[in-house]
């Protein structure tokens, strides 16, 4: 029974273990990002022994008390803890309630049980293990048990880096955009060599992962621009982190496409204009959609962006007929919002038509997985076709 929680690259670093021990016996994992109690329960009632080596667990904080709730029904014999950001702003004042949070799940450690922790992140470093536990510590120090160095990612290279552990080097190369992703993928590799599976196993596992929809997804756009998808999650950490891979792409044009952040305080004026701001000094084009665009564009044409450069659409639609004569080839265009927006349409109507006519969709899910798309053959052309496998 392995969990893993964290702010960030929960879901990414369950689907690459996922892929890690499926090649090795049969495994379980929580699925579409379902890490509250009803999604762990389904994981549980699939384990059967004969049908389960491996049990991995996604473990998300909702609300005060929930990890240690979910740690429970668990009861892991590895936890991971991956990092700790002020996302859940409406629930965790402050981040050292959040770390607290998140160290329930190592309270819940079987005897003998393993804590893998992140050294990079000072919180996860200085989270208590409960006696009779081990510890694996990952990071980019000398001082961890697993670590890593030598990190390339900006487009058109993606990420690469080296792992050190246990005498041995090896390069892990992956499908995967942005250095962010390093903290997940070690994860991954140090309950992997904990399991006594070969380096050489694990890299070659993670070489053929694909990154999960709407989670800096790289596809090639029929007009010949590369987006990136990363409108699943608007927190403020994962945006300066799709930003700085916007930022370094070399590209013949860069374009934004924003919705909005998601888990702040800031009025809809304020935390829009400043990404506007930011838009301006790193983009050729800023184009901001929904109900609160006009502020976007507001700030980036205050930083001296362009009028022609700088666009708001309310509705999904426009944005999509702006974009569709301007892409072309060298082109790269970042998708950013938080689920619930309307990005996820504007960048499958850059390809064929969005059937879907919810106006307002809540569901905590990205397109690609809701059946009510109802595009299956468009959904398959962007998973088979159109996906950037290498570069």
């Amino acid at each position: 029974m392995i969990a893993i929680t964290g702010s960030n690259g929960k879901t990414t670093a369950t689907r690459y273990l996922a892929a890690i021990l499926s090649a090795e016996a049969p495994t379980q994992w929580t699925r579409l990002n379902r890490n509250n109690a009803a999604g762990i329960t389904e994981t549980i009632a699939f384990c059967r022994p004969w049908n389960t080596r491996y049990a991995i667990f996604e473990v998300g904080l909702g609300y005060p008390g929930s990890i240690a709730r979910l740690a429970g029904l668990v009861r892991p014999h590895i936890a991971v803890e991956l990092s700790v950001f002020l996302e859940h702003r409406s629930t965790m004042k402050t981040l050292e309630a959040t770390a607290r949070e998140k160290a329930e799940l190592l309270k819940s450690l079987q005897p003998g049980g393993t804590a893998v922790l992140n050294m990079d992140d000072p919180l996860v470093a200085g989270m208590q293990v409960p006696p009779g536990r081990g510890v694996i510590r990952f990071g980019s120090g000398p001082e961890n048990d697993v670590r890593c160095g030598e990190i390339v990612s900006a487009w058109p290279q993606l990420l690469r880096f080296t792992v050190f552990a246990n005498g041995e080097r090896r390069e892990i190369r992956t499908r995967l955009l942005g250095e962010h992703w390093v903290g997940s993928l070690m994860a991954c590799v140090a309950v992997a060599l904990h399991l006594e599976i070969p380096l050489e196993r694990i890299a070659r596992a993670i070489e053929q992962v694909p990154p999960y929809p709407g989670r800096m997804q790289l596809v090639n756009l029929p007009s010949g621009a590369v987006a990136i998808r990363d409108e699943f999650k608007g927190s403020q950490h994962t945006i300066d982190a799709a930003f700085e891979v916007l930022r370094t792409a070399e590209a013949r044009r860069r374009f934004l496409v924003f919705g909005d952040v998601a888990e702040t305080k800031e009025k809809p004026r304020k935390r829009l204009a400043r990404i506007g701001r930011t838009a301006a000094a790193m983009t050729d084009f800023a184009v901001f959609v929904g109900d609160n665009a006009h502020h976007g564009r507001r700030g980036a044409l205050n930083a001296g962006m362009d009028e022609g450069h700088a666009l708001a659409f309310s509705e999904y639609e426009q944005a999509a007929d702006f974009l569709r004569p301007v892409l072309g080839p060298g082109d790269v265009i970042l998708f950013k919002a938080s689920r619930g927006n309307a990005l996820t349409r504007v960048f499958f109507s850059l390809i064929g038509e969005v059937r879907c006519r919810i106006s307002d969709c809540k569901r905590p899910m990205v397109c690609d997985d809701c059946r009510e798309f109802r595009n299956p053959e468009l959904l398959r052309r962007v998973r088979d076709e159109l996906t950037v496998r290498v570069v």
